[in-house]
């Protein structure tokens, strides 16, 4: 059991930083622009294109913030002795601002770098997230969704509040960081399952919902019943188009987190799958494909070693010491 558990610790971990190098090179395109740079699509991890939308010049394999934050969520749990604390967690995000001010320009999220210029300014913490609507808290609670129990709903939400508090303290974001938490959680202790993946979906966010600054807004819980229904009924195709054409995949929350699932779903759990899926379709693609390989690579963990070593050397990553640093103190 403890070994198969390590695996899919492993593999969330691995999952977050496949997605999230795999979407790297199309996040934020348009469709035409999309075409334009991958004209026979995204098929392996990629190098940024001359028509990246923010001008990097990244090398293939390069992973964002999402990865980043997800590190540094790692680093605070285990800081924490098995518990996330706000002020640990907001501690390790300066530092590594600090450190990285041109890196952190390019990747750090729009609620994420208004909330710390807002805590520079001595906004109270409670008050400095409370417009904040983006993933940027989904993108990064995978670690929260590895030691928290999912059937312990109360207890995962209260770590996905803290998480929340100094950037997306709003219902929305809590509500689809719980959600992703959950699923994270529900993968990694084995559940395969993908209609209860999306029960346990839709519990989290109603859960979440409840907590921090109320906003007016699409309800998560519906958007990520509409979705569900979608992709049970249409083709995988249909389901692309009305994600990229309607309902979108951009920054806010209502739209990548039920996004997420349906790339899951399509991909059948299957990491590479999810991150072809999500790359070549127009919008957030790193976030998305982050949260969805996060999911996946619990699901199924067995990455080639060509690719893990290719994220590690890139990034400067350690798999297997981070997965070792969460293990002691999953519930």
């Amino acid at each position: 059991m403890q070994t198969d558990l390590s695996s899919r610790v492993r593999g969330a971990l691995i999952g977050c930083a496949y997605g999230d190098a795999f979407g790297m090179p199309t996040e934020m395109m348009t469709r035409e622009l999309l075409d334009r740079a991958f004209p026979g699509g995204v098929m392996r991890l990629e190098p940024s294109s001359r028509l990246d939308f923010f001008g990097r010049q990244f090398p293939a394999g390069t992973v964002t913030d999402d990865t980043q934050n997800t590190v540094l969520v790692c680093q605070a749990i285990v800081e924490g002795q098995g518990e996330f604390e706000t002020e640990r967690y907001l501690g390790l995000l300066r530092r590594w601002v600090a450190r990285n001010a041109d890196r952190a320009a390019m990747v750090l999220g729009p609620s994420t770098a208004r909330a710390l210029r807002a805590l520079d300014d001595g906004v109270p913490l409670d008050q400095a997230g409370r417009m904040g609507t983006t993933n940027g808290s989904a993108m990064k609670v995978g670690p929260i969704g590895i030691v928290y129990d999912y059937r312990d709903t109360v207890t995962l939400v209260d770590a996905v509040e803290r998480l929340c508090l100094p950037t997306h303290n709003t219902g929305v974001a809590i509500a689809g960081a719980a959600a992703v938490a959950g699923c994270v959680s529900y993968a990694v202790r084995g559940g395969t399952d993908f209609d209860a993946m999306w029960d346990v979906a839709r519990d989290m966010a109603e859960a979440g919902a409840r907590r921090g600054n109320q906003l007016p807004g699409p309800l998560l819980g519906e958007r990520l019943a509409y979705m569900r229904d979608l992709v049970m009924r249409a083709m995988p195709d249909e389901v692309i188009r009305q994600i990229q054409d309607f309902l979108g995949m951009g920054f806010e929350t209502v739209q990548t987190v039920p996004a997420v699932l349906a790339m899951v779903t399509l991909g059948e759990g299957d990491p590479h799958r999810a991150a072809v899926l999500t790359a070549n379709t127009a919008g957030d693609t790193d976030t998305v494909a982050a949260i969805a390989c996060t999911i996946c690579g619990a699901m199924n963990p067995d990455f080639s070693r060509e690719k893990i070593d290719l994220l590690q050397r890139a990034n400067g990553l350690d798999f297997d010491g981070l997965a070792e640093g969460l293990l002691p103190f999953v519930r």
